[in-house]
């Protein structure tokens, strides 16, 4: 995937549709990770991806919504994890999500990987635009 690092303002949403932001907030753990690729799905496809400070956003109708967020990686162990949440989309309106990708060090366990997904409000979410590249996907020829 590219990334366009240019300043965007929120999107309003076409006529009779609702407006879906997905946001990637990750922060690096000391001693270095890789930044993770994080797989956005809504209502059993896959929508788009992000990966490190990174957005996108997609028109939907109204109604209800299931969304799901994957860390894609090699290893099954992460590969293997999900995050799920749903909303009811409304015509007009604009929602925002962030998916919060965290690598917790247990000195006795080793590691565990989250990858939290929650709406969040329109002030976070004008924060996170204005530190984010907008996520454009690598077309496979």
């Amino acid at each position: 995937m590219k990334h366009d690092s240019s300043k965007h303002t929120l999107a309003q949403p076409e006529p009779g549709k609702a407006l879906v932001y997905f946001f990637e907030d990750f922060e690096e753990p000391h001693g270095g990770f890789i930044t993770p690729t994080i797989r956005l799905g809504m209502d059993g496809a896959w929508v788009g991806a992000t990966k490190g400070a990174s957005f996108l956003f997609l028109s939907v109708d109204p109604g209800e919504h299931h969304l799901c967020a994957n860390w894609q990686s090699s290893s099954s162990q992460i590969s293997r994890q999900f995050s799920l949440t749903s909303f009811t989309a409304e015509t007009g309106k604009v929602y925002f999500f962030k998916v919060a990708p965290r690598v917790e060090s247990y000195h006795d366990l080793g590691n565990a990987w989250r990858k939290d997904l929650a709406q969040v409000d329109a002030d976070e979410a004008s924060y996170l635009l204005g530190i984010s590249s907008l996520s454009i996907p690598h077309t496979h020829k």
